[in-house]
């Protein structure tokens, strides 16, 4: 009797041990070798260097039940708040797959996770504002076309037509020597989606700069100093340079400081207002003179034309790029000041003509005792005028 309820445990145990196994063999397995990671490569902490704060995951899938459990998902570093990330597309080539993602970049570290399998993709963004501050030659850095202008995995979709929806005149613009309609389908945005394009961008003629070695096969970035490769078709910036008074970015060759190369939704392809905002970026000492407040009077021309209606932004004669002398150049708005020598603001007070006191070695001038960007005082003086606080900085 002992025997037989024994045997009958031994059964059901061994029973209820094979049910388990064959559930578990009936549940979907978590399997990485379903998909392989295209581009940015996982594992390891991949460096990228841009302007913009995005980049592309690229997952080639080859088992479509694979494809319906597959998630992405980026680690915050805050328990319960990993972000899923949803694909933008997914494009089907015969029996594969090519899920795209679109990562938003923060500074520093972001890993997201693909699942199944918990792979890892880890990547260091550092913003770019010039070029000069990068080196793609440096191995870490992250190049997509290293080594390929497209890689092989790439090519069953992405070939040398336009998509049918690119809105382009395909046939005009064929007919340059550097069209190059390969580069649309991933850097599409950069074509269409800005307001002031750069004629290369507008026109997808992007190996008129990214060519630069006669390689058909390679895909090169500018970087460092670029300043020769702007000048083979803006030509009549060349004379700038033999100014004597050149904006720093202009006179080390780096017009990327202040102008995108692809686009931007400024004029000029500047990356921020360009009649102010771009230039206090450098210039922050000037910030105030942007805002309007009860204690700071600004200049109103910088509330309207902005900087660059004194300055020019590449080179000229005359210190701080100024488009003329400065007095010439006040007296061309404050006209009831033209052709007045002295007399202003009293008696015979010279306008120019004597050296200035309190900058030696500079003519004294409209700027002697008016602050061209901005002042707490009124009529923009250096000082208050109350108590000769400004004449008594000359005359004491």
């Amino acid at each position: 009797m002992l025997n037989c309820i024994f045997f009958n445990q031994r059964f059901l145990f061994i029973f209820f041990l094979a049910a388990i196994l064959l559930w578990s063999c009936l549940l979907p397995v978590d399997r990485a070798d379903a998909y392989t990671v295209l581009t940015p490569a996982p594992g390891t902490v991949v460096i990228i260097q841009a302007r913009r704060s995005v980049t592309r995951l690229i997952v080639q899938v080859t088992d479509q039940d694979e494809l319906v459990r597959m998630r992405v998902r980026e680690m915050t570093g805050k328990k319960g708040a990993e972000k899923n990330i949803n694909p933008v597309g997914v494009w089907k080539e015969q029996e594969t797959s090519y899920v795209h993602y679109r990562l938003e970049l923060k500074p520093g570290l972001n890993t997201f996770v693909i699942e199944p399998g918990e792979q890892k993709v880890t990547i260091r963004y550092r913003p770019v504002r010039t070029l000069s501050s990068v080196d793609f030659e440096d191995p870490e850095a992250f190049l997509f076309h290293r080594k390929a202008v497209v890689p092989m995995s790439c090519t069953p979709c992405h070939n040398k037509s336009l998509p049918e929806d690119a809105g382009l005149d395909e046939k005009r613009m064929a007919k340059e020597g550097n069209f190059s309609p390969l580069c649309f389908s991933c850097h599409r945005r950069l074509i269409t989606g800005e307001k002031w394009l750069h004629g290369p961008s507008a026109n997808v003629d992007c190996m008129s700069c990214h060519d630069r070695d006669g390689k058909k096969t390679k895909v090169t970035i500018p970087f460092r100093r670029r300043a020769e490769l702007c000048f083979d078709c803006h030509v009549n910036k060349i004379r700038l340079m033999k100014e004597k008074y050149l904006h720093g970015p202009f006179k080390f060759g780096d017009c990327t400081v202040c102008h995108d190369p692809h686009g931007n939704a400024y004029k000029f392809q500047l990356w921020a207002d360009g009649r102010a905002e771009l230039c206090v970026d450098c210039h922050s000492d000037k910030k105030k003179s942007l805002k309007k407040s009860l204690d700071f009077v600004s200049h109103g021309i910088i509330e309207g034309s902005g900087c660059v209606a004194c300055h020019d932004p590449h080179a000229s004669g005359h210190p701080f790029q100024l488009y003329k002398p400065i007095n010439e150049l006040c007296v061309s708005c404050h006209i009831k000041l033209q052709g007045i020598k002295r007399g202003h603001p009293v008696g015979n007070h010279p306008l120019s003509g004597v050296e200035n006191p309190l900058r030696k070695g500079r003519e004294f001038a409209c700027s002697s005792c008016h602050n061209p960007h901005g002042s707490k005082y009124r009529y923009l003086l250096i000082g208050d005028p109350l108590g000769g606080r400004v004449c008594g900085k000359c005359h004491h």
